[in-house]
Formats: structure tokens, sequence, C-alpha cells
């Protein structure tokens, strides 16, 4: 029986793309309707959440999103194990069907979510024993193959500055300037904007801008860049990978990332898409996990971000020799 994520997730495919508004309107809409309690901003979280699993393409500044292509990829240093991502029409669901009775062993894995978000979609991970052989299965199925969509990610992310100059807020809208403070993780309400700093504000139509400002000049950006701007500014870090404690795995680990700094889209995609499952949330640790992110896609990772990674110990496992 499909679970409400994938339902949603099924809606959106077949509608193929259109306006983040509407978006956002039905799947709250249909999440309501199913009876579940959902807290405010879960329609943002879902979208995002499913785009980092390769669902969705979500262009938020001119507020259209579209469904991504399906594609069968390998996941990063797992041997024999693939992963189907994208699109999940009910044609698709055929499809996938149809491989299960053909060739393939398919995994649904549930993805756990925080109580009061939307449930996103089932994972599908594809058990493989001979790598050249996924190109043929990916065409016969009409998908499309990526050898490992996380590594190439992860070798096309930019490094991050702020974006073109922009106009400072108008005088009438002066009361609505927010400035970002990394120890509170939240913007506060500013009394001027004259220190060089990440601020937010409502333009004349009330739509929400964000913008960088350093020396004399405001510059765009999107609130994930911007935060780490911020942080790179006061040298802070948040990023720590542990290697696995696994002889020949030394390579692999996961990375945790703290609250109040997110990923940026793309780079959440790359650490999302080294497992295709959602990253673990330790509310103890105010922290987010990554598993099976090798060393080198974090490193890239981090410095894209202005970030120094901190490399952790790996932890002790049972019975090893200290």
């Amino acid at each position: 029986m499909s679970s409400i994520g994938d339902l949603l997730l099924r809606w959106a495919s077949e509608l193929g793309g259109g306006k983040i508004a509407h978006l956002r309107e039905g799947i709250l809409r249909t999440a309501r309707s199913r009876g579940l309690d959902v807290h405010d901003g879960a329609d943002g979280r879902w979208l995002r959440d499913v785009s980092a699993l390769g669902h969705l393409d979500v262009d938020w500044r001119s507020g259209i999103w579209s469904i991504a292509p399906p594609v069968l990829t390998r996941l990063p240093a797992s041997d024999g194990m693939a992963l189907i991502t994208g699109r999940r029409t009910v044609a698709d669901e055929r499809t996938v069907e149809a491989a299960e009775q053909e060739w393939a062993v398919i995994h649904r894995v549930r993805n756990e979510v925080a109580p009061g978000d939307l449930p996103v979609p089932d994972s599908l991970l594809v058990h493989y024993g001979d790598s050249e052989e996924l190109p043929e299965n990916a065409t016969r199925m009409r998908f499309s193959f990526t050898p490992c969509a996380a590594v190439q990610i992860v070798a096309m992310l930019p490094d991050i500055m702020p974006g073109g100059d922009a106009a400072p807020p108008a005088p009438g809208n002066i009361h609505t300037v927010e400035r970002y403070d990394l120890s509170e993780r939240a913007y506060l309400p500013a009394d001027s904007y004259d220190k060089d700093g990440l601020y937010r504000w409502r333009s004349s139509d009330w739509s929400r801008l964000v913008q960088i400002r350093r020396g004399t000049r405001f510059q765009t950006t999107e609130h994930e860049f911007g935060v780490y701007l911020e942080l790179a500014r006061s040298k802070k870090s948040v990023m720590r990978w542990r290697p696995e404690a696994v002889a020949g795995r030394e390579q692999v680990g996961a990375l945790s990332v703290d609250w109040g700094a997110p990923l940026p889209p793309i780079h959440s995609r790359a650490a999302v898409l080294c497992t295709g499952l959602q990253p673990c949330f330790n509310e103890l640790a105010e922290t987010v996990r990554y598993d099976n992110v090798p060393r080198a896609a974090a490193e890239r990772l981090a410095r894209s971000l202005q970030q120094d990674l901190a490399i952790l110990r790996p932890r002790a496992s049972t019975g090893s020799a200290k």
C-alpha cells in the first residue's frame, strides 16, 4: 500500500511542473484531508527534502518547479547497490514492478520525518550483481542512467560567493528589515543595516528579499549561501566528517552539519544521494548527519562552502582493539 509520501510524489509526477505556490497548496490540502497534523512550514520542508532526494527541481526565486526525469544511478562506495530517483508516475511504477519481476531486487525503504512534517516518498534501492549491466537495464526501463549522481554533483559544486550588486532597503520598508544572528540561528529585527551581515526584508510588493552586506555594497544571495558566507566571515566551522570504523572503509564516513546552517539545495542533494535516504537528525547534538559520504566528497562540499572540515576519529566498535 502506498504511503502518503508516495502518493504526493505520484501526484506531483503526473502534474509535471508548475508554480510552487500551487504545489504547496495541493500537498497541504491532500495531507490534511487524510488527517495529518501538519506544522507550519511543513510544505516548504517537503519540497526541499524531496528535491534533495532527486525527485523535484525547484527554482525558489522564480517560484516554479518541475519533476526530475527518472534515473538509475549507483551509490558511491556501495558495491552492489543503486538507486531509482526522479519522476514516479503510475506508468513509472508499473515499469519498476516489471523490472522486479524480470531482473531487479528492489528494496523500498521508508524515510523517517520529524513529527508534524509531511511524509516523503519511500526510497527505491536496487541490488545488482554486475554494474556493467546497469546502463542496459536502465534503457529497458526507459530511464536515464548515471554512473554515480552524488559524485558527479560534487564535482560540479560552485564555490559560494555573493551575487551581483543590489539596492538596499527602501526607506518605507525599514521596519521589515531583519539581520541574521548566527548564535540564535534566526533573523532578528534590525535597528539599522549599516553593518556587514545577512539581511532580509519585504519589498514593496511584500515579497521576501535576502541580501548580504559587505562594506558599502549590498549583494544578492540565497539564505543558505548567505549563512555560510556569514560563517566564513566569522571563521566558524559547522561541518565534521567521521570515517567508518570498518577495515577497508576508512575513506567513507558520516558528514555532520550543525542545525541553523542547512546545506544549500545542490549541496544537500549531493550528500543525500550518497545513500538515497533522508539524513538523520540528532536533536540532542542538534546536527544533521549524512551517511556513506566519501571523504573526498565531504572535503569538496566543505571547501565549496568556505568551511574548514573537521576530521574526527572513527568511533570504537564493539570488540575492536584499542
